[in-house]
């Protein structure tokens, strides 16, 4: 007779206090307050340990959303022992590992006592002890070279009332007002009995020596005053909403100056790394599905009210000086981020509920902004091509007029847009699935382009010479440098068209004997050693193993079929592009040679590839500087031609295709 879950169960969750790169934790013989933090939770028995993580704030990471598909959730559980500490060994009431695990978990984790958080489920008291998720990401930085038009919707200008000693207040309001909305700069005149009149009269009496305050006006409305001349203390930001990473630009509005940028997690991942894994959560209503988009909206707005205090305290502004904003980000993040139901994305056509561009107070949403603050979220195109992809559109002029040969530019993530401007005037678009690898997520090694990460890699005299992010001693693979690094082997010979990693004995004569000692096999799995644990930061191997490659396969398959398939529809050939974008994840890391090395791009002269840096969000600041962008932006949208890509006859076809790498 199987045992019954007790009605409530003791659950000690431990983690490290200082990230360990992705390595797991030893088990320590006594715990130390100073070296690991800990939370205690009582919870009904019967949920996985990874859901009883998230029910108390203290997530364990998971790539694949809580399907026993990664190994990012791995836990130890052990008995709990008294004053908060855990006791030697596992729990009596511990089951034996499932199929899941046994299948993602070497023989030596499972000896070792290791255990995947979502398939572990709580039936009695215990204690849990799991690797720090890291919250080190790469930044992606805007290109400031792009040309601004200075123009901005929000805007805070001193007032003077003239008032005379004899003066009526009221008439000296009216009147400066009355100049203002002669300018252009005012819609209409604010009502004399309106609050916005009384606090100027309250503000000027404050003030009377000088007589000057100022006026927040947002699109033509006044919609703050306060005494005295703070026009010059005026800031927006543009807020890029990741499916991985949330990114965050402090702007000067009086000249567009950069003057801070933030970047952390998007605290989603904790519901899987994709951004279907996420969907599929939110919209199960029978397990719980509302209370999952409720806290997959929480989340969200969470990180975006941290990356705004992360900018702030850069430039010690004040946060009532923030007064516009500009979002851009994926479909699905725009429905979470309002709190939108999400089940329309996980069944065809993939119609977005709301797609026109939205204007809305921050403060609203729990945003910790004074209400006067005023934010737009650019529109989204169409399905999965959401506001991110109308910011790159903005930031490389893909509307402009007078083409003399068609532009293509790649969005490059965990999805990917591919937006395609013709001589003619149209401007088409598609979006496909790639998966994390671009951005290092479900690679054996992988990590964000942080300091650490290794980000190219050579073979000079015989011998294999890779950087890393920062010159900072090894620490993983990053997107880029997973790349470079299959490339480099591919013309090595130790990877072979059809991506599989040949044997030592079957490498090509000409592989030096320092290459060929770095292959090794290891339970039946084939890796390339690429640092030593002795001299890694992690402490263990950085290795290359055949997962890797064909995740990589997979991601550049997605993407050379999509944009094959978008050419086609717009009767363009690869040769009559004039340039060939990349942007997204890679930042100015990655090299278009090993791009098209390994057919991510057919090859084409380097001047004809360009490495853009964040666009969407270059976009976004020009949106954010310019009345003129921002309505620009709701243009591109109705002239944009949607490709979809789910169930379009080729699409398998163009898929498999494009999986084996090109020839040398």
């Amino acid at each position: 007779m199987e045992n019954e879950s007790p009605t409530t169960c003791e659950v000690l969750l431990l983690r490290p206090l200082a990230p360990e790169s992705g390595k797991p934790p030893a088990v320590p013989g006594e715990l130390s307050d100073e070296d690991y933090s800990l939370r205690r939770i009582s919870l009904k028995g019967g949920l996985t340990l990874l859901e009883a993580a998230r029910i108390a704030g203290f997530p364990i990471g998971t790539e694949c959303g809580g399907f026993g598909k990664c190994t990012r959730c791995r836990a130890i559980p052990l008995a709990l022992g008294d004053k908060d500490r855990p006791g030697p060994h596992p729990p009596s009431w511990l089951t034996p590992p499932n199929a899941a695990e046994r299948n993602q978990l070497s023989p030596e984790e499972l000896g070792a006592g290791w255990r995947l958080a979502c398939q572990l489920k709580v039936e009695g008291d215990l204690a849990a002890l799991a690797p720090h998720p890291s919250d080190k990401v790469g930044r992606k930085s805007i290109d400031t070279s792009i040309p601004l038009l200075l123009e901005p919707w929000a805007e805070r200008v001193a007032f003077c009332s003239d008032l005379a000693v004899e003066e009526d207040a009221a008439l000296a309001i009216r009147r400066g007002l009355r100049k203002m909305s002669l300018s252009g700069r005012l819609k209409e005149l604010p009502r004399l009995e309106g609050e916005i009149v009384l606090r100027l009269n309250e503000a000027i009496l404050w003030n009377q020596e000088a007589s000057v305050v100022s006026l927040t006006i947002t699109e033509g409305e006044v919609v703050d005053v306060e005494a005295g001349d703070t026009s010059k203390r005026v800031y927006g930001a543009v807020i890029d909403i990741g499916t991985t990473n949330i990114c965050g630009y402090l702007v000067h509005l009086i000249n567009g100056s950069l003057l801070a940028e933030a970047v952390r997690p998007n605290s989603q991942r904790a519901w899987g790394w994709d951004l279907m894994a996420r969907v599929h959560a939110a919209s199960q209503r029978e397990h719980g599905g509302k209370e999952a988009l409720d806290e997959l909206t929480s989340a969200v707005r969470e990180d975006v009210d941290r990356i705004l205090g992360d900018l702030l305290r850069q430039a010690r502004v004040r946060r009532r000086d923030m007064i516009t904003l500009i979002f851009v980000g994926n479909s699905v993040m725009h429905h979470f981020f309002f709190g939108l139901p999400v089940e329309s994305f996980g069944v065809a056509p993939y119609v977005p509920l709301k797609d026109e561009g939205m204007g809305f107070s921050p403060a609203d949403l729990g945003v910790r902004l004074p209400s006067s603050a005023r934010a737009h979220f650019l529109p989204l195109i169409a399905g999965f091509v959401g506001a991110d992809a109308l910011g790159v559109a903005l930031a490389l002029d893909l509307g402009r007029e007078e083409l003399k040969k068609p532009l293509l530019a790649l969005d490059l993530g965990t999805n990917v847009e591919i937006l395609l401007a013709c001589q003619d005037g149209n401007l088409w678009c598609t979006s496909t699935p790639a998966g994390p690898a671009f951005e290092g997520g479900e690679i054996r090694c992988g990590m964000s382009s942080v300091p650490g990460a290794i980000s190219e890699i050579d073979v000079i005299e015989g011998h294999l010479e890779f950087r890393t992010i920062e010159s900072s001693p090894p620490a993983g693979i990053c997107g880029t440098g997973l790349i470079e690094v299959v490339a480099c082997l591919l013309d090595l010979g130790v990877i072979d068209n059809s991506g599989r990693i040949l044997p030592a004995e079957e490498s090509l004569e000409g592989v030096p004997e320092s290459v060929r000692r770095r292959i090794v096999e290891k339970d039946g799995v084939r890796r390339f050693i690429l640092e030593e644990a002795g001299r890694s930061a992690s402490g263990s191997h950085i290795f290359l193993d055949q997962w890797d490659v064909r995740k990589l396969q997979s991601a550049k398959a997605a993407v050379m079929a999509g944009a094959n398939i978008l050419l086609r529809e717009a009767g363009i050939e690869w040769g009559e592009l004039e340039t060939v974008f990349l942007a997204g994840a890679f930042g100015a890391h990655l090299r278009s040679g090993r791009a098209a090395r390994i057919g991510l791009i057919p090859p084409l002269p380097e001047d004809r590839v360009r490495i853009v840096h964040n666009a969407a969000a270059s976009g976004g600041r020009l949106a954010l500087l310019s009345r003129e962008k921002l309505a620009q932006a709701a243009e591109l949208k109705v002239m944009t031609r949607n490709v979809e890509l789910a169930g379009h006859p080729e699409f398998q076809d163009a898929f498999v295709q494009a999986i084996p790498f090109p020839g040398a």
